[in-house]
């Protein structure tokens, strides 16, 4: 009799039967396979890698972003909270000046006195008068000090609607006339304090005006009535002469946006309308 045959085991190792299939491989395909699993494997971290740092540079980015919009935010506050805007200067046009009056030692009506007598001034041509208050204080007057000096009523809410009040004069060829011109920041302001004041301009600027207020009492508290002088506005007072007929006893009027003329004469208008056209105003 023959010897029975040995049987074959049923279960397999995993190591078995990797050992059975390196056995049947080639070494050069297996060299491959190796290579390929660390290839596979760098490229899994590189990817990693890289992908770690992309997350890195997203947060920077993100952090970075946040801190501009902070910056901002901040430098936005202090422009609007802690620094203080430049002012936008008002002109009220370029012209020669007389010799400077000492308020100190003299009032409004020594100086219209003065400045009537004054034989220097080139005919049609506007003068400023430099008001100081002393020699040893030479600075020019500012508004609330012009008015008291033209020793005016003028209401503190009038008076602040203006922000460089200066005394003229010219000489129309018969006379020397005083005039008084302003400049003003904001228009509407100042438009709205002119029409409240407009019954007490004639008390404010009458004496600066040289007008005599024995001869117009009747027209104090009068309104003033609108119309055009040179193709400018102008709100003008008006009275009665001897023979009846109505004439403008003063007028203001508004020569450009910001600036406002006080006087007498349309000669005056005139000339200082001319020359601040000139001027580029």
């Amino acid at each position: 009799m023959s010897e029975p045959e040995t049987k074959k085991p049923l279960m397999h190792t995993f190591e078995q039967d990797m050992s059975k299939a390196m056995d049947m491989t080639d070494a050069k395909v297996v060299q491959e396979i190796l290579e390929r699993g660390r290839e596979k494997e760098f490229t899994e971290k590189e990817n990693y890698t890289r992908n770690k740092q992309k997350s890195w540079y997203k947060l920077g980015a993100i952090v970075f972003v946040i801190c501009a919009l902070v910056s901002l935010g901040y430098a936005f506050y202090y422009y609007r909270n802690l620094t203080v805007p430049a002012e936008k200067s008002v002109s009220i046009g370029v012209f020669p000046s007389t010799g400077a009056i000492t308020t100190n030692s003299s009032d409004i009506r020594k100086t219209i006195e003065t400045i009537k007598n004054e034989t220097s001034l080139e005919q049609n041509k506007p003068y400023l008068v430099p008001l100081v208050e002393s020699a040893e204080a030479p600075a020019l007057l500012n508004v609330k000090q012009i008015f008291s000096f033209f020793e005016s009523s003028a209401t503190e809410p009038f008076v602040t609607s203006f922000s460089i009040v200066r005394l003229g004069v010219m000489n129309d060829g018969v006379e020397n006339i005083p005039f008084v011109i302003a400049g003003v920041k904001d228009p509407e302001i100042a438009n709205k304090e002119l029409l409240i004041a407009e019954k007490s301009l004639l008390q404010y600027f009458y004496k600066s005006l040289n007008i005599d207020l024995s001869l117009h009492k009747e027209e104090v508290g009068k309104v003033f009535a609108s119309e055009f002088l040179y193709n400018v506005p102008i709100k003008a007072l008006k009275y009665k002469d001897l023979s009846g007929a109505e004439k403008n006893l003063f007028f203001y009027a508004r020569v450009t946006d910001n600036v406002i003329l006080f006087t007498t004469s349309p000669n005056v208008l005139k000339s200082i309308y001319d020359s601040l056209i000139r001027q580029g105003l």
